[in-house]
């Protein structure tokens, strides 16, 4: 039984290959017309994709249940991501071999724990662990590197960097998975579902964009990027 999100995604994946094909026959249209005396000279036909209105039938069979406690959206929670933290912390610590002296461990809890409450959201609102990554990283590199701190403030860009990189990963460890929604996607099974008024129609727009590859040249190396045409 398939998640509503991921047949939903399965359709557009299909919709998408159907404009690949026609690109592909395409291309090869154009090869014939540029051998033929006649036809080289006339406009290749392509065909595309600019609008398409979809009706989906589904029926709704189960959404999973949130688990009690849990915030929307899978958000984690703010003293996971601050335990989470501290481990890196300590981490890269370590591996610039500084040793923090007792005010300084004391001075830096302080400040990381006014930075963690200042990013206290209700918890009806998802929180962008980007960001508070970046928050900690920033306020834990400046606390470290001001005068009289342990690491020298020449280091502080390669140190907080590091740090924001590797926060960012343990950070998005910590989602959880949002509740999902099991429809019945198949004809046998909508017909054998029960009356009409069981069945939910998804009406979709869905209007074509594309993109192109580009190549963009940087302190001399060249690099290829997907960009909107």
């Amino acid at each position: 039984m398939p998640h509503l999100g991921d047949y939903i995604g399965q359709l557009l994946s299909e919709i998408t290959i159907s404009r690949m094909h026609a690109d592909i026959e395409a291309v090869r249209v154009a090869e014939l017309y540029a051998t033929h005396s006649l036809l080289r000279n006339m406009p290749v036909p392509h065909f595309r994709l600019p609008n398409i209105d979809v009706e989906i039938p589904v029926v709704i069979r189960e959404m999973e249940e949130q688990q009690p406690g849990d915030l929307p959206r899978g958000t984690p929670f703010l003293a996971d991501m601050r335990k989470a933290f501290d481990k890196v912390l300590l981490k890269n610590l370590r591996d610039q071999k500084v040793r923090l002296r007792p005010e300084h461990t004391r001075k830096l809890k302080s400040v990381l724990d006014r930075k963690m409450y200042s990013l206290t959201l209700p918890t009806e609102v998802s929180i962008d662990v980007k960001h508070t990554a970046d928050e900690m990283s920033s306020t834990a590199a400046l606390m470290l590197t001001e005068p009289g701190g342990p690491i020298d403030s020449a280091r502080r860009p390669e140190f907080e960097e590091v740090l924001k990189k590797e926060t960012r990963i343990e950070f998005q460890k910590l989602r959880k998975p949002p509740a999902r929604l099991q429809v019945l996607v198949t004809t046998g099974e909508i017909r054998e579902a029960g009356p009409s008024e069981v069945i939910t129609r998804l009406h979709l727009k869905i209007s074509e964009e594309a993109f192109e590859w580009t190549t963009i040249e940087s302190d001399g190396q060249k690099q290829d990027r997907l960009v909107i045409e």
